[in-house]
């Protein structure tokens, strides 16, 4: 997977803009489709276009390429790429040499006639040493390191499709804000004609009452409001910036009109869990450590396996025979090395070995029985907050029918102006909550998506359950 690090940076209006990194972190995007690959590799340079609008796909993208909630996994990712390939070369012995420099500490035949003439002088003798790999293990180890990166992979993309999930909700929070600042923006008019009315009032009435007093807090009121969505929903953009790594004093020009169709095409009640626990991650990942937990049980077998070297030096064995007078010979040994007793050290590692292997099994079981958990979970959360949505559509109605009757009543001169805002803020007021509801519904929704895989697989489709 590209990542990226660095900030962002330009320097328009006193902000700096985002500057490429030296180098990508990883060579590939581990499984994003192919037909993606050219608008995963145009995010970032999309930064730089001042006309730029980023759609959700456009955010999507540019999180992958550079955000940090990525960063463990493809470093992770990394570690176990060269691990595999450390794997690989363990199969070849690793020659040593051996140098030895001696001496005599004390010269105690230096008069006997036997004694070679260099006896008492200090003697270098150099030889060469390789362990063989214990073939077993080793081929076993190297399938343990090719799981270990598959798996890497499949946490990999557990991470960014999370971080897909986390920007669509961004996404829809900052759609629905925008809503609600635009709504409550309708409110301001009418208040500034309450304000006129009572003025008007209390010139005829030629009194200073409350009332003017009151309308005038009260539009300071709404104001102070309109203030604070926009806070909100500024705060919202800075957070859907931190989740695509982005730096918040950046510019990001976001298009949130088409934020709806991130729903779009997804049925929960037409899909069975059962179906889509084939499709997650989680599953994959489960049904590695068996398969992992399987190799291991070889490798802890394979430690059985005698350990063999062969060495070169100038040192006779026993039975040999090395003249006084003649010159050194050199000698080939080959040496295997046969466990006899090792206090049951083996064979627990066996047994250690197995035990994970069931806890892999169990945990797998326990994973698909919290996963059809939290998918009747997540379909009653849905039909909850469809409920809600038609209470608070129905709200909104009674409140804008009841705004009607009293424009109406206005128009004919039987309600006073007054009565007609209330009804109007209070319709407004209602919308609000309509909206908040619609956002609730939306939520629940993409929770359902995202447990169903149908919102990361549009990104990164299925995973590649060939890999083991």
């Amino acid at each position: 997977m590209t990542l990226f690090f660095s900030a962002c940076a330009s320097n328009k209006a006193g902000l700096k803009s985002p500057e490429l990194p030296a180098k990508h972190w990883l060579e590939e995007a581990p499984g994003v489709p192919v037909e993606n690959k050219t608008k995963l590799e145009a995010a970032v340079p999309n930064l730089y276009d001042p006309s730029k609008v980023f759609t959700f796909e456009d955010c999507v993208f540019l999180t992958i390429q550079q955000s940090p909630l990525l960063v463990n996994s493809a470093v992770d990712l990394e570690i176990k790429r060269v691990a595999l390939t450390d794997a690989v070369w363990k199969y070849l012995p690793e020659p040593r040499m051996t140098m030895q420099v001696t001496n005599n500490l004390t010269r105690n035949n230096m008069d006997h006639r036997d004694t070679p003439g260099d006896y008492g002088r200090t003697k270098l003798s150099v030889g060469f040493f390789a362990a063989f790999p214990n073939p077993v293990a080793t081929y076993f180890e190297h399938q343990v390191q090719k799981a270990m990166v598959n798996l890497a992979i499949s946490t990999h993309r557990k991470a960014v499709g999370e971080a897909i999930y986390k920007i669509a909700q961004a996404y829809l929070q900052l759609q629905a804000q925008k809503k609600i600042v635009k709504v409550q923006k309708d409110l301001l008019p009418i208040g500034k004609e309450l304000i006129a009315y009572w003025q008007q009032v209390e010139a005829v009435d030629g009194r200073q009452g409350v009332s003017l007093n009151l309308a005038m807090q009260h539009q300071r009121e709404l104001e102070l409001m309109v203030e604070q969505t926009k806070m909100k929903e500024t705060m919202q953009l800075t957070q859907l910036k931190i989740l695509a790594g982005v730096d918040p004093q950046q510019r990001l020009d976001v298009d949130t009109a088409n934020a709806d169709d991130i729903l779009k095409g997804f049925n929960g009640r037409g899909l069975k869990w059962d179906d889509r626990w084939n499709t997650t991650e989680d599953d994959l990942l489960l049904r590695g450590q068996i398969k992992l937990g399987d190799y291991n049980i070889m490798v802890a077998w394979a430690q059985y396996i005698p350990d063999m070297s062969i060495r070169l030096n100038n040192s006779p064995p026993p039975g040999q025979y090395q003249p006084p007078s003649g010159s050194e010979d050199t000698f080939l040994h080959l040496n295997f090395d046969f466990p006899l007793l090792d206090w049951g050290r083996r064979y627990r590692g066996v047994q250690t070995a197995r035990m994970m292997k069931a806890q892999s099994f169990h945990e797998m079981a326990r994973k698909r029985t919290d996963y059809s958990n939290k998918w009747l979970q997540s379909e009653q959360n849905v039909a909850l907050s469809e409920t809600e949505l038609k209470l608070a559509r129905t709200r909104f109605d009674t409140a804008a029918m009841q705004y009607k009757e009293a424009h109406i009543s206005f128009n004919e001169g039987i309600a006073d102006l007054p009565a007609v805002a209330d009804r109007q803020e209070a319709m407004v007021q209602a919308q609000i909550a309509l909206i908040r509801a619609e956002l609730a519904c939306e939520l629940a929704q993409l929770e359902w998506m995202y447990l169903a895989t149908s919102l990361q697989e549009r990104f990164l489709g299925l995973p590649a359950k060939e890999v083991l």
